[in-house]
């Protein structure tokens, strides 16, 4: 085992996609360990309460970044097939048009949801008598900036620097630790100090990989007279399909945490968040390791090495045995180890830490075929699922939670269901499309 991985850290050198690939998940440790420290920081600065209502404010003002009706992914698509290709000037009109497009919307979103903030109240939505509106208002202005400046996401993963990404992510996750330490020594509990710095994390580093990013590929600039109304028609037919997909995405995984502070209160939250974040760890190395194949599948289909694309399946689906025995060790660790880590005991519901094991087991595998069709463009069958799972999940989620009295566990539960109804036809959908592609290739009739 040493041997093969000592062999795959040489090839890195060689081989492009490994290098990413190990750079990504290198940087992925080094976010949990930022994240074990940055949790217990944060729920002691904030409190029980405070720290539940700002994970459900965060899970929902994130909300805005699925509203791009699929331009970045649309755009990380269209991207790699120019740059593959080498047509750098139609290259460029797709940033393009991708920054003025999300400029307009990213606008249009800013005034709706201040006038919504502003005109509602917000503490009936949140189910708390704390004051939310100016940490409301700090964190969707930084939100909707960085909803533009984040396609510098999909320009990193089309021109294959995915590890980019991760290195993106790790240094969000080291300001807003020491950003959260600071504020600790000179207030307590200040929602809207929390929202500032979490909120210009992301703006600045976002600017400092944008500038990276024009610097390295002067053609991926975006000018505003480089914008193509036809362009655009050609990001959005597949993207607004995958706009779809990350709505059915947003209800089925982002809404459980304002299903349970309206069901139960926000201080039911708490529990379920950490518990979220302490497996999520395993679910985000995975997603490291994996975010350099979107773009490269996108190049093997436009190179019609379907082989290829097959045995990268075939050698992530060995990892899941792996995988689920590290997730059910974490069933009888993470209550131990999370008095240890948070520095004080919090309740879980019954089941609740058996069922997050699930939860992200059944989130890997089915990332495993949802980034291969993704890739490929081939969408079709996830919206269908997407959309028809996202419309159960609330009502089965308010069933289970509240009617049968699982609270917590419930909620989850819904979702651990809705995640199999789609695994499973992905999963077969994608192995027959590729197979069939494969005999047509080596019979001559693709």
């Amino acid at each position: 085992m040493l041997r093969k991985f000592i062999g795959f850290v040489k090839s890195t050198k060689e081989d492009p996609l490994k290098r990413s690939m190990f750079l990504s998940a290198l940087c992925k440790p080094i976010g949990m360990l930022i994240s074990f420290l940055y949790t217990p920081v944060l729920l002691a600065y904030l409190g029980e309460e405070s720290y539940g209502i700002w994970s459900t404010i965060l899970s929902v003002i994130n909300w805005i970044t699925y509203f791009d009706v699929g331009i970045g992914q649309g755009l990380r698509n269209s991207l790699a097939k120019y740059i593959t290709t080498g047509k750098e000037r139609e290259a460029n009109e797709s940033v393009s048009t991708g920054y003025v497009a999300l400029t307009v919307i990213s606008s249009i979103t800013f005034i709706i949801g201040s006038v919504l903030i502003l005109a509602f109240n917000m503490g009936l939505v949140f189910n708390t008598t704390i004051s939310l509106k100016p940490a409301l208002m700090v964190s969707f202005s930084c939100i909707c900036v960085n909803f533009v400046l984040g396609l510098s996401r999909s320009q990193l993963y089309a021109t294959q620097q995915a590890e980019k990404v991760s290195i993106m992510t790790v240094l969000v996750q080291f300001i807003n630790l020491v950003g959260i330490c600071g504020l600790s020594v000179v207030s307590q509990g200040n929602l809207l100090a929390v929202a500032l710095v979490i909120g210009f994390s992301g703006m600045i580093v976002n600017l400092l990989f944008s500038g990276g990013v024009w610097r390295k590929y002067p053609y991926l600039v975006p000018r505003f007279k480089n914008y193509r109304k036809q362009e655009l028609n050609d990001v959005c037919s597949v993207g607004v399909k995958f706009f779809f997909i990350q709505i059915a995405a947003l209800i089925l995984y982002s809404t459980d945490n304002m299903i349970i502070t309206q069901l139960f209160g926000p201080s039911y939250v708490t529990p379920y968040h950490t518990s979220y974040t302490a497996f999520g760890m395993i679910n985000g190395l995975f997603a490291a390791m994996m975010s350099p194949l979107w773009s490269k599948y996108t190049v093997a289909m436009e190179c019609k090495d379907y082989s290829w694309i097959m045995k990268s399946i075939i050698t992530l689906d060995k990892v899941l045995p792996l995988v689920g025995l590290v997730l059910s060790a974490g069933i009888f660790l993470f209550e131990p180890l999370a008095k240890i880590w948070l520095r004080k005991e919090l309740v879980y519901e019954n089941g609740l830490i058996a069922c997050m094991a699930l939860y992200f087991f059944l989130q890997i595998w089915g990332s495993i075929y949802a980034t291969v069709l993704n890739g490929i463009g081939h969408v079709n069958m996830q919206l269908v699922m997407g959309v028809s799972t996202a419309l159960l999940n609330i009502p089965l989620s308010i069933f289970l939670g509240r009617n049968c009295g699982l609270r917590t566990t419930g909620v989850l539960l819904a979702t651990i269901i809705c995640m199999l109804i789609t695994d499973i036809p992905i999963t077969i959908h994608t192995h027959r499309f590729l197979n069939r592609i494969i005999n047509e290739q080596k019979t001559g009739n693709l």
